[in-house]
């Protein structure tokens, strides 16, 4: 009996290590890192409707961009028809992401997030573009901030640009949110808890065929 628990425990061991190899090669296991806004006095863009656009660039921290979170303010808009279109342009100006979020599916005052799951490149610069479409009146307003106070490290040394004007000292109000690779180290952390795992579930068997026997 313990000869066959050995080598059931050897073989789920095997199992284990053979993938969480294979998840370390292709990446599969990842954690979440988010980078968000600093607390700061919040400002709004009152409409980004009737072709005002409001870009903010970023250079994104790491390369598998999940989400972006913005604040929005919907609130006495009418919602049964236009949307907040949400586009991402790469440094030569090529869309890498866009979608349209229907204004009767907006927060009246809160934050939105985008899922964007999206390989970006670490380091390029980018331009998060937002613009009412559709809409029966001005749309929801944009929180942005003071960027000396606020800016996430992917604003850094960037500002808002609203009608193709520049407004100083400004940043997005926004949360980026990564699934980063975890490291190899890791993986050995993930190993030694599998296998108490395994171990734990052979002793409760052992100990249950045991008292099976003794009856």
């Amino acid at each position: 009996m313990k000869k066959g628990k050995k080598a059931v425990g050897l073989t789920l061991g095997i199992l284990l290590a053979a993938v969480l190899i294979a998840s370390g090669v292709t990446g599969r296991v990842t954690r979440t890192v988010t980078s968000r806004s600093k607390a700061a006095y919040r400002q709004r863009v009152d409409s980004v409707a009737f072709g005002y656009q409001l870009k903010q660039d970023f250079v994104p921290q790491h390369e598998r961009l999940e989400a972006i979170e913005i604040h929005v303010d919907a609130a006495g808009i009418v919602r049964d028809q236009g949307a907040l279109r949400f586009t991402i342009l790469d440094q030569d100006a090529a869309s890498v992401f866009s979608t349209e979020i229907p204004v009767s599916e907006l927060p009246e005052f809160g934050w939105m997030e985008v899922p964007v799951h999206t390989q970006v490149s670490s380091g390029q610069i980018y331009t998060l573009v937002l613009e009412s479409v559709g809409c029966a009146d001005n749309g929801p307003a944009v929180s942005f901030a003071d960027s000396r106070l606020a800016a996430t490290a992917e604003q850094q040394g960037f500002h808002l640009v609203y009608a193709e004007m520049d407004v100083k000292y400004s940043a997005l109000q926004a949360v980026f949110r990564y699934a980063v690779p975890v490291e190899w180290y890791e993986y050995f952390s993930y190993y030694v808890f599998g296998m108490l795992m395994i171990l734990l579930f052979l002793h409760r068997t052992s100990v249950r065929s045991g008292g099976n026997a003794g009856r």
